[in-house]
């Protein structure tokens, strides 16, 4: 059930044109309340905003409407709301300039308090890439650092899945509503992260995945952690958005090096070039952020991987010549947004490569 001041910030959220800034100054140095100073309203709302506002304070209005149906799907989905004031917000986020003023997360909200490697790259990574991300997110998570990632294809996914399977947290910053997974194909993924771990979002229950949401929700990702890790990005990737804000919010840089005639690469480099930290060990990163922590070597006491039933069942279906998804799907009868989700979950184990041959084993 939401307080009446998230409630209160969620209507002012819905009045079109009305922004983080003007609800901050609607609320001046004051502490938060649901009972606002009308006078204060006035003098930032314009008039329709104003008597929206009013409606909703009398518990009326298209306005009070929604946000009960947004209440209504916090409850459904087990979605908590956390202001800026609520003192379960992550301190370290509420440091940068434009932290959100209120987060929806779904799962262990405790996690948020945990000291965080944040975790990003490519969507289109190389076998290579994918490899590194994941192993890096197991030997980091065995030194008490929880991943954080936005749960996009790639580096992403790699990383979260890394953490997971290592039996750590991992915390998913969303560019969608938390009622919905995206992309598709990562919701067996981000249902597993929730055993342990949680999604986080700035954006309202419903809200579909716009472009435009998701470079703004990379100053969440930098913002939560101690540090960045950048696993492959290309120049101009939006990965590097990621980086920026990093660095904007005085948070530790690290880049890992490829080679130099791949373009997956660059933007790494670029970074390296720029001052951002050259890494090739886990305890690169652990010198850096996390120096009080014995390091573990990220090939000493790794925790051996297990599929799980059905995905060795699916593994033992897939040749080691190159096959054709329909090939799959007729084999196994697995319905075909299930079998993407799986055929995802074991190319970041390294089981499969899925390339323009097709989808072969290679292990």
């Amino acid at each position: 059930m939401l307080s009446d001041i998230n409630r209160l910030l969620i209507a002012l959220s819905l009045q079109h044109g009305v922004g983080r800034q003007r609800i901050k100054a609607i609320f001046s140095n004051d502490e938060l309340s649901a009972s606002p100073d009308f006078n204060v309203l006035q003098t930032h709302l314009n008039s329709i905003c104003f008597a929206s506002i009013q409606q909703f304070l009398g518990g009326a209005g298209d306005v009070y409407s929604r946000v009960l149906l947004i209440e209504e799907q916090c409850n459904n989905f087990g979605i908590t709301m956390l202001n800026y004031e609520d003192a379960n917000y992550p301190f370290l986020l509420k440091q940068v300039p434009d932290y959100p003023l209120y987060l929806f997360v779904k799962g262990d909200v405790g996690v948020l308090h945990k000291d965080q490697i944040a975790i990003v790259g490519s969507r289109n990574a190389s076998s290579a890439g994918l490899r590194h991300a994941y192993d890096f997110a197991r030997g980091l998570s065995q030194n008490e650092l929880v991943v954080t990632s936005g749960m996009a294809l790639g580096v992403d996914s790699a990383a979260h899945a890394g953490a997971i399977d290592a039996g750590f947290s991992s915390i998913a910053v969303m560019g969608t509503g938390l009622d919905t997974v995206y992309p598709k194909r990562n919701h067996r993924l981000a249902h597993r992260l929730l055993d342990k771990g949680c999604w986080v979002s700035e954006y309202l229950p419903g809200s579909a995945p716009v472009a435009a949401n998701f470079p703004r929700r990379n100053r969440i990702i930098s913002g939560l952690a101690l540090g960045v890790l950048v696993v492959e990005a290309r120049m101009r990737s939006g990965t590097l958005i990621t980086a920026k804000a990093a660095i904007e919010q005085n948070r530790e840089v690290f880049a890992l090096p490829g080679p130099i005639e791949y373009q997956g690469s660059a933007g790494c480099h670029d970074l390296i070039s720029q001052g951002a930290k050259l890494v090739q060990h886990v305890d690169d990163i652990l010198i850096e952020i996390k120096p009080q922590v014995q390091p573990l070597s990220l090939l000493q006491d790794i925790i051996p991987v297990t599929l799980e039933p059905a995905l060795a069942a699916l593994l033992d279906n897939i040749q080691f010549q190159p096959m054709q998804f329909s090939e799959i799907a007729k084999l196994t009868s697995i319905g075909q947004a299930d079998l993407i989700s799986m055929l995802v979950e074991l190319e970041l184990h390294g089981c499969i490569e899925n390339n323009v041959l097709g989808i072969n084993r290679i292990k």
